[in-house]
């Protein structure tokens, strides 16, 4: 039988991450960035479901695999009509699977996560981690930071009432953990578009160290540039910068995936740019949480999932440089 030529039907083969190339740790060095998976639950509740997160991204990102095809060799268009040349993205963009951790415990699980994320950092090599709950926040950043601390951009999710855990020992926001091991200093830390007004004691303790907090309104109001400088700032002070995208930024009437759903967050549009600018600095990792592609029903389409992988696209081709200004037409 010939082998075929034709372009593989959509849902065809393994599903890698925009069928990019599967490959192992070993695979990766610098300029290159790994996309794995993290199928953690620790929801207790009817919303539970998490863990299928990294799956579902994965099927939805199939769809936009011609991006990334090496059965179509000319530069493509996206979005806004800006042509740009892929053929370095088969050799750049990696698949390392999902960290094997269903069944086992929690310690161990977490384990299991830090090992894998200190691996690829060692290698040089930037990575987005596809997880939906957010308790793998702490053991992400444990392997970037390695005994030592790292600089956090905390997009969406929960904040802390303060930042002294012995006040606030109930937070469930990770911020909290990550500033009581010592993981991240609060003056190390910007927040943008969080799901909660913050209190007012932890207003003042970021204002008290020069920490930044923007809401989504506020983003709007920013350039790519000004957007940018926040993660630029923080690279400078030679720490590992690592960047949490918590669903809970964008607007529920979007998705409807959060179990933390809001009203007020941001477009599709907004967090593309936001993506796109904070990727001009050199991010250790980028961390998707807050994600249930079980509520409202399982399904691969989505609307809010292909709004999710079409951002994440943006954040990945400017971070490898495949890309000058992908919001160039913003205004």
């Amino acid at each position: 039988m010939p082998l075929r030529t034709a372009p593989l039907p959509r849902m065809a083969g393994h599903l890698s991450f925009m069928r990019s190339v599967r490959a192992k740790v070993e695979d990766l060095s610098s300029g290159t960035l790994a996309v794995i998976g993290v199928p953690m639950e620790g929801s207790k509740n009817l919303k539970s479901g998490a863990r299928f997160s990294p799956l579902s991204i994965r099927e939805t990102s199939v769809y936009f695999g011609w991006y990334a095809n090496p059965q179509f060799s000319n530069p493509i268009n996206i979005d806004e009509h800006e042509v740009f040349d892929t053929s370095s993205i088969n050799e750049r963009l990696f698949d390392l699977g999902d960290i094997p951790i269903l069944g086992q415990t929690k310690l161990k699980a977490e384990e299991l996560i830090n090992h894998s994320i200190a691996q690829i950092y060692n290698r040089n090599a930037t990575s987005i981690v596809l997880g939906g709950d957010s308790s793998i926040i702490s053991p992400v950043c444990r392997g970037i930071a390695n005994g030592k601390s790292a600089a956090y951009i905390q997009i969406g999710g929960k904040t802390p009432g303060t930042s002294n855990t012995k006040l606030d020992h109930q937070s469930s926001a990770p911020l909290c953990s990550l500033l009581a091991s010592g993981e991240v200093k609060l003056e190390d830390t910007c927040i943008l578009a969080p799901a909660e007004n913050p209190s007012v004691e932890f207003l003042k303790e970021l204002s008290g160290v020069g920490a930044k907090i923007f809401s989504s309104s506020q983003l709007k109001d920013m350039n790519s540039k000004e957007i940018a400088d926040l993660s630029l700032t923080l690279s400078n002070r030679e720490l590992p910068v690592i960047v949490n995208l918590d669903l809970s930024s964008v607007s529920s009437e979007l998705h409807g995936m959060s179990e933390q759903p809001i009203f007020n967050g941001m477009s599709l549009k907004l967090l593309r740019q936001v993506l796109v600018a904070l990727a001009s600095a050199p991010i250790a990792t980028l961390i998707l949480t807050g994600h249930n592609p079980t509520i409202n029903g399982l399904s691969v389409v989505k609307t809010g999932q292909r709004l999710i992988v079409t951002a994440l696209v943006g954040y990945l081709c400017s971070r490898l440089g495949l890309m000058n200004d992908f919001n160039s037409n913003e205004n």
